[in-house]
C-alpha cells in the first residue's frame, strides 16, 4: 500500500459493538484498495474494542490505525481526531452503524481520476434497523457545494482541511465541516448511484437523549444559524460568483431553520414547540429581517432543491408571512402524534 493511501476511512467509535463489524466488512469487501482504516474509539464500555481487535487480527493485509481515548470526550472530539491523523488524500468520515456497498470506493476514486474533485458526494440510503429502505437522497444534477445534508458518505480532499485548519466546531458536526469546507473549496463531483447506507434509529433515540432548554436551543441551534450568517457576510455581493454562493447560503440556512422547527423538536410537547419556536424566531429575525423574502424560494430560481423540502420551506415560509405559524405548528402536532414522519 502507498504511504499516503487514496482514502483514509474514518470510523467514529463509541459503544457500537452490535454494529461496527458490519461498516467494517462493507470496508473489506471494496473492489478499490487503495485506502486505510482509521477508527477512534471514545472510550466505549462494550466490547467495541474487542470487535474492532478481532477484526484486525483477522485481516493483517489491511492497515487499520487504531486511536483509543482514555476517558469519554464526546463525538466532536472523537471526529476531529480522525481528520487530524487523517494520512489519505481524500477523508471520508462514516458513523460506526452505517456501512457502503462494495463498489463505492472504486466509484469515488474513477471521479477522482476524471475531474480532481475537492469534494465527491453519492446517493445516500437512508434504512432502519430492519434494512429497510426509508428513503433515497437523490441529488440534483446541479447540487451545489453548499449542501449540509449530503455528508454522509463524501469524501473530502485532505489538504483542504489541513491547509485552512478546517475542524468540527460543535454540534451539529455535519453542518459545521460542510459549510466550512465550501468556505474554502471550489470543485463538487456528483455520483448519481447509491453507494453509502445511513441507519435512521426510527425509535429517535438519539432525540429523546437530548433534554431541550433554552440555553441548549441558544447554544446549539441558534449558533449554527449565526455561523452560516458569518460566512454570508464575509462574502463578496458585488461578485457575480459569489452572489449565488450567497443565495445558496441563505437557503440552506433557511432549510437548518425550519428542520429544527419541524424535526429536531419533533417529540417535544406543543408547549415546548412553540417555545423553541419564539426563539429560533426571534434569532433568525437579528440575524436578517428580510430571511423569509429569499430570492432561491422563488419558481423561476437557478437553485434547485429536492421537491420535497422546498414545498416544505415555502409552505412554512408562507405561513410565517401571514402569521400562521403556530397555527400550522399545532396541525403537525396533532398529525404526529398519530403517525411518524421523516424527512
Amino acid at each position: 500500500m502507498n504511504e499516503k493511501p487514496l482514502f483514509t476511512i474514518g470510523i467514529a467509535s463509541y459503544n457500537y459493538a452490535n454494529y461496527i463489524k458490519r461498516l467494517l466488512s462493507s470496508i473489506k469487501e471494496q473492489t478499490f484498495k487503495d485506502y486505510e482504516i482509521l477508527i477512534s474509539d471514545d472510550f466505549s464500555t462494550d466490547n467495541s474494542l474487542q470487535v474492532i481487535n478481532e477484526f484486525i487480527e483477522e485481516n493483517p493485509d489491511i492497515c487499520v490505525r487504531l486511536i483509543v481515548a482514555e476517558k469519554n470526550e464526546g463525538l466532536v472530539a472523537n471526529k476531529n481526531k480522525l481528520i487530524e491523523n487523517c494520512k489519505g488524500k481524500y477523508l471520508m468520515l462514516c458513523d460506526a452503524d452505517d456501512w457502503m456497498s462494495k463498489d463505492c470506493l472504486a466509484e469515488m476514486a474513477q471521479k477522482i481520476e476524471i475531474e480532481n474533485p475537492d469534494r465527491v458526494i453519492s446517493q445516500v440510503a437512508h434504512i432502519d434497523q430492519n434494512n429497510n429502505i426509508l428513503q433515497i437522497e437523490y441529488i440534483p444534477s446541479n447540487q451545489t457545494k453548499w449542501g449540509w445534508n449530503l455528508h454522509h458518505g463524501s469524501v473530502y480532499k485532505t489538504d483542504i482541511l489541513k491547509e485552512n485548519n478546517i475542524f468540527i466546531k460543535q454540534m451539529p458536526d455535519d453542518v459545521y465541516l460542510t459549510v466550512d469546507f465550501a468556505q474554502h473549496s471550489s470543485k463538487l463531483s456528483i455520483i448519481h448511484k447509491t453507494l453509502y447506507y445511513w441507519l435512521v434509529h426510527t425509535d429517535s433515540e438519539g432525540r429523546k437523549k437530548i433534554n431541550f432548554n433554552e440555553t441548549y436551543v441558544q447554544a446549539t441551534f441558534c449558533e449554527v444559524l449565526k455561523h452560516v450568517t458569518k460566512i454570508i457576510d464575509d462574502l463578496d455581493s458585488s461578485n457575480i460568483k459569489e452572489q449565488r454562493d450567497i443565495q445558496e447560503l441563505k437557503l440552506v440556512r433557511l432549510k437548518l431553520y425550519y428542520f429544527y422547527i419541524l424535526f429536531v423538536f419533533q417529540n417535544e410537547t406543543y408547549k415546548d414547540k412553540i417555545k423553541y419556536y419564539n426563539q429560533l424566531h426571534s434569532c433568525m429575525n437579528d440575524l436578517d429581517k428580510n430571511y423569509m423574502q429569499t430570492q432561491c424560494l422563488s419558481k423561476n430560481s437557478e437553485i434547485v432543491l429536492r421537491e420535497y423540502p422546498m414545498k416544505a420551506i415555502r409552505l412554512c415560509t408562507l405561513l410565517e408571512k401571514i402569521h400562521l405559524m403556530k397555527l400550522g405548528l399545532f396541525g403537525y402536532h396533532l398529525i404526529t402524534r398519530f403517525k411518524y414522519f421523516d424527512q
